[in-house]
């Protein structure tokens, strides 16, 4: 069989429960190499670290975790810092791009989604292309009226099954679908950052879950 490895050295992801830190280092067919409070360890699915942290899946693009009993995605490629805070509630910290934006790696119903952060926006904003890629069902959403830059448009109104940003998941998210490739970048707007506390800190955009 043909041996799949990726491999990516420096921080990428970071989850941390209390003292506990745990970074995704690689990913090598169904194995993680894990560095788990500064000891680097190699988990097959199923294992489970001294530390006791739980490989549950690894693939080619990511490793899911079990971290004192709660769930984790780390991805090679999603320049996101995860924590868990001392009261147990998920923490995600963004870096802002040299224009100021703040970019992020989310999965809308399991499925990969960049987005962009959008205090202005009132819903998840999708253009049509991306909507198509995630098997949105349109046929019964409501059509309401939008104002974008180039005037009244339509668009059509929904919930997502899930949002997931870091360790934060979200039920049940209102998104609008626009008809055209509008907007290029799919915008986290307040259907979801409403739902979480939000700070910044020295430049760095701080996303709590409430729950």
């Amino acid at each position: 069989m043909r041996s799949y490895i990726l491999f990516l050295f420096g921080l990428l992801i970071t989850v941390e429960v209390g003292a506990q830190q745990v970074q995704l280092k690689g990913l090598f067919g169904d194995s993680a190499l894990l560095e788990i409070d500064g000891r680097q360890r190699i988990l097959k699915s199923g294992d489970k670290s001294p530390e006791g942290v739980t490989l549950l899946e690894a693939t080619t693009s990511h490793a899911r975790i079990n971290v004192a009993g709660r769930e984790q995605k780390l991805t090679l490629d999603a320049p996101i810092a995860a924590s868990y805070t001392k009261a147990g509630k998920a923490e995600v910290r963004l870096s802002a791009d040299s224009l100021g934006h703040y970019s992020i790696d989310a999965w809308v119903n399991g499925m990969r989604v960049p987005m962009m952060v959008d205090t202005g926006a009132t819903s998840i904003s999708i253009n049509y292309p991306t909507a198509r890629r995630l098997g949105l069902n349109l046929n019964s959403a409501r059509k309401i009226p939008i104002s974008t830059a180039n005037g009244v448009t339509s668009a059509y109104l929904i919930n997502l099954s899930s949002v997931t940003i870091g360790g934060i998941k979200l039920h049940n998210v209102a998104a609008t679908v626009h008809s055209d490739d509008f907007p290029r970048v799919v915008l986290l707007g307040n259907s979801f950052l409403s739902r979480v506390d939000m700070e910044q800190q020295n430049g760095v955009l701080v996303l709590r879950a409430r729950h």
